[in-house]
């Protein structure tokens, strides 16, 4: 197809979310307040932030990566639809502790709530550094993903390089104009449009093969791939780090910072496992063992397996391949977007305030913010342009959510386990990644993944290490998990006018 049609719809698209941008910035009333830019006020309601959560985990890994690991693995990739299923118990478990201390000291990042409860600079510095760490590799795929998507179906029409740009400037000018709640009610429309792309395509793809004989004419071929063939390290792998520690990792903690009530995040719970797990799951299984059957996607082989969704099109349906390249950018955008603001917000509050050791004002920080937003554009667009840049994108997106899993310990310190000390988690948390780098880079491995080796050695090490430390101040523990006894057994209601009530700062931040 020519590239005409795409640039088009693009333009289209890129209109669109220009026009979101200026209705959220005027929106939020001409404010520059911190708050306002970084976690949308804290007013966001159930619908914009169910659909802005969704779609941050709707990214390339998902109109992308997935589908290639169905053609690659088979259906055994299929099992890490469960850890869907859970992120919504932990949206509740998790999410609204999150919120209530956020709310009611003023949080804007983790690190100043991890600083706060363990009266530790160093703890607040070292998991804003992985934080930062484990989101570069995810925003790298959005947008890889999305410029290699483009430059297949265009047929080299558009380069990689001019899909890398766009996919950048778009990015960095919805962050900078309109912070989060631009980045939220665009999200919520492009989560909408490549849900729609999502069906269509199963549907689309199901009458090109006929219906559910998919699955017999693929065993018919490689019988291997709708066999479940065990891979249960593998499984764990993933489980681990795109269930139990993506809520963990900062855009989706600020994203609990951004919720109007606790109640609207118990909504978001239950809405959430029926909203990922079809289309993160059962869609992408359909396609990506359509692609084994000839015909499907002519061409396409183990090393090119993450182009099947722009390829079907390109042969079958030129005429809507347009819409499909615009739904997987705007999955990209829909995912980078919030992780570019919260990794900025982390080098404005967690780094250069804690180096400069004072909290910044609203004016300072909200520039610092923004200053960073456009230099971790500018990264990103460099790493896409590298050679490594466009490697499979499923392994580079377990590489930041298995970071991001060592964040974990820490966390629940300060929402379930009084026990862990300061230097319980300060210890573990560098055991964690330390293992998880040997075990990626350095060959070394004892028989598990990266990330479950890295999580096994920090939680050793902060339970050994917390049982011989000093532990948090009886002020921490008052004022955490006494508050959490207190409130989360209440009402919701209960619990927003309690955090209403209660003192709005921390000295620690």
């Amino acid at each position: 197809m020519t590239a005409l049609p795409t640039l088009l719809i693009l333009a289209g698209i890129v209109g669109i979310l220009l026009s979101i941008a200026y209705l959220a910035a005027r929106n939020s009333g001409g404010s520059q307040t911190t708050e306002d830019f970084v976690v949308g006020g804290r007013a966001i309601g159930t619908t914009v932030l169910l659909l802005s959560m969704g779609a941050t985990y709707f990214s390339t890994w998902t109109l992308l990566g997935s589908f290639g690991a169905y053609f690659r693995e088979g259906i055994w990739f299929a099992g890490f639809a469960v850890w869907t299923i859970f992120h919504g118990v932990f949206v509740w478990l998790f999410g609204t502790r999150i919120w209530l201390a956020g709310k009611r000291f003023g949080f804007i990042t983790p690190g100043q709530m991890i600083e706060h409860y363990y009266d530790s600079k160093r703890l607040r510095l070292l998991s804003a550094l992985v934080g930062i760490t484990a989101l570069v590799p995810v925003m790298l795929i959005q947008v890889s993903g999305g410029a290699r998507a483009l430059e297949t179906l265009t047929e080299g029409a558009v380069p990689y390089a001019l899909g890398v740009t766009i996919a950048s400037l778009m990015v960095g000018a919805i962050v900078l104009w309109a912070g989060f709640r631009g980045t939220a009610w665009s999200d919520m429309f492009l989560g909408t449009f490549f849900a729609a792309i999502m069906i269509f395509t199963a549907l689309y793809v199901l009458d090109l093969v006929g219906g559910l004989a998919l699955f017999a004419r693929v065993a018919e071929i490689n019988p291997d791939l709708v066999t479940n063939p065990g891979k249960p390290t593998n499984m764990l792998e993933l489980f681990l780090g795109l269930g139990f520690g993506a809520w963990v990792l900062p855009h989706m903690w600020q994203k609990f910072y951004s919720a109007k009530s606790a109640e609207t995040l118990g909504k978001v719970a239950v809405a959430t496992p029926f909203w990922n797990s079809w289309m993160m799951a059962i869609i992408p299984l359909i396609i990506g063992l359509a692609a084994v059957i000839p015909g499907v996607a002519p061409g396409v082989s183990r090393e090119s397996s993450d182009t099947i969704l722009p390829q079907i099109f390109a042969e079958h349906a030129p005429v809507l391949a347009a819409f499909v390249v615009a739904g997987i950018l705007a999955a990209a955008i829909s995912t980078i977007n919030s992780q570019l603001l919260s990794s900025a917000s982390l080098v404005a509050e967690d780094i250069w305030g804690g180096v400069r050791g004072r909290k910044l004002s609203d004016q300072e920080s909200t520039r610092v913010t923004r200053l960073v937003v456009a230099g971790l554009t500018l990264l990103v667009f460099v790493l896409a342009l590298t050679p490594g840049g466009a490697g499979h994108l499923v392994p580079v997106a377990a590489l930041g959510f298995g970071l991001g899993l060592q964040l974990v310990p820490s966390a629940l310190g300060i929402l379930y386990f009084r026990r862990i000390t300061e230097m319980g988690a300060f210890a573990g948390l560098l055991a964690g990644v330390i293992s998880l780098l040997i075990v990626k880079f350095g060959g070394f491995t004892i028989g598990l993944g990266a990330g479950t080796t890295g999580i096994v050695a920090n939680i050793a090490v902060t339970a050994l290490v917390s049982l011989v430390t000093r532990p948090v101040s009886d002020a921490s523990i008052e004022n955490y998990h006494g508050m959490f006894a207190r409130y989360m057994g209440a009402d919701t209601k209960s619990q927003d006018a309690a955090a209403v009530d209660a003192p709005a700062t921390a000295e620690a931040v």
